[in-house]
């Protein structure tokens, strides 16, 4: 089993990223009320606005009411399975082949499905419906195997953005073993684990969406390795000779296969890292290593950058001047906001897909990210009045 390194302990999490006790002390059940309050307000927008226009007519029309500056659509997806695994349950990214064969046949009866090519060169918006974008992150091996086909199907192009540390399942991702020690073990067990790499004992993460969207932010790279360490050593497991027997990421061959169909591929970092934890030095490792990889493989230029756990706070400035500097023409982000027609090819916004009918992915797709627009202008023009 992995043991930690003696010489990077201890590590507080204020130490991090300079965050102070009380704030890691406010991990303390806040973060359960704010994940509520959040997507209470985000069913509410679901289930009103978006639902009653699209049982209107001319519904596209009315959507436009709301904001007109609204070029390509980008969409992402991660897993397509029937259920979710012990790696994936928990972390809300699974849909079942049926629902997404609903989801690509919705955009290509409703849009022009474009490539990254014409995305980059703007030529989707010459195509008079309105362009989308379909990507994919993570490695899953259920891309290949299922979403290929049924883009194929319906003549879909998409972007798939991959790790190479997991390829042919030679390793698991960080999320993929929290969900499996917590859908194992129980999330009190990765909550210990976490306490004791943080040193905090009264830190109180009560599910896996927490711990992945509130804690392992907070972690340096060096931290983030010493609780991979330790939260496979106090589950028993070993990562690699997990993800052998899962099978659950893309192997090489299957790379390959892909980037000869309609599928460009992308980076996404080669061990899937939060940026804002990345310095200067960490960039060959995870950007240039991950590119290299992944077109030593398929043959081709690696030409896009997704951010892993799809933030701004992981696109710090220094990391699109590298980006552009390494040969990257493009980034994305997964924040549900509109990309205008003048939009930064380094700051594409995605919307990651959780709808299970047409009235909610509509809303997903036009109500939402033209509502979130509004109101950071709103936010925008407060704080330039309150200067």
């Amino acid at each position: 089993m992995m043991k930690a390194s003696s010489e990077v302990l201890p590590i507080r999490l204020e130490a991090t990223l300079g965050c102070t006790p009380q704030q890691v002390q406010n991990l303390d059940g806040k973060v359960m009320n704010r994940t509520a309050n959040s997507a209470g307000g985000a069913v509410f927008l679901k289930l009103l606005p978006g639902r009653a226009i699209w049982r209107m007519p001319f519904r596209f029309h009315l959507a436009k009411m709301l904001g007109s500056r609204y070029s390509s659509r980008c969409v992402l997806f991660h897993d397509i399975s029937d259920r979710p695994s012990l790696f994936t349950n928990g972390i809300g990214i699974t849909l079942a082949k049926s629902d997404f064969e609903d989801k690509i046949r919705f955009l290509a009866h409703h849009y022009a499905p474009v490539s990254l090519e014409e995305v980059l060169n703007g030529s989707g918006n010459c195509k008079g419906r309105r362009p989308v974008l379909v990507t994919f992150d993570d490695a899953y091996a259920s891309v290949a195997l299922e979403a290929a086909p049924i883009c194929e199907k319906y003549d879909v192009p998409a972007l798939f953005f991959v790790n190479g540390r997991f390829l042919d399942n030679q390793d698991l991702a960080l999320d993929n073993l929290i969900c499996y020690v917590a859908n194992t073990k129980g999330v009190a067990a990765v909550n210990s684990v976490a306490r004791d790499v943080s040193k905090s004992k009264d830190l109180c993460l009560c599910s896996i969406t927490e711990i992945i969207g509130e804690f392992l932010p907070l972690l340096s790279l060096k931290a983030r390795s010493v609780f991979y360490e330790r939260l496979a050593d106090s589950a028993g497991v070993h990562p690699s000779v997990l993800a052998r027997e899962a099978g659950l990421y893309l192997s090489s061959a299957q790379l390959q296969v892909l980037a000869l169909s309609n599928f460009e591929i992308g980076n996404h970092t080669y061990s899937h890292v939060h940026g804002r934890q990345l310095m200067a030095q960490d960039f060959a490792e995870e950007i240039d290593k991950n590119k290299a990889v992944l077109e030593s493989i398929t043959g081709k230029q690696i030409r896009a950058y997704s951010v892993p756990y799809g933030s701004s706070a992981d696109l710090p400035g220094e990391l699109v001047e590298y980006l552009q500097r390494s040969g990257h023409r493009s980034a994305f982000l997964v924040e549900g906001l509109a990309n205008a027609p003048s939009a930064d090819p380094y700051h594409l916004y995605r919307v990651s897909v959780q709808a299970r009918n047409e009235a909610d992915f509509f809303s997903e797709l036009e109500i939402l990210p033209r509502l979130r627009s509004i109101r950071n202008a709103w936010l925008r023009r407060g704080a330039k009045e309150n200067c």
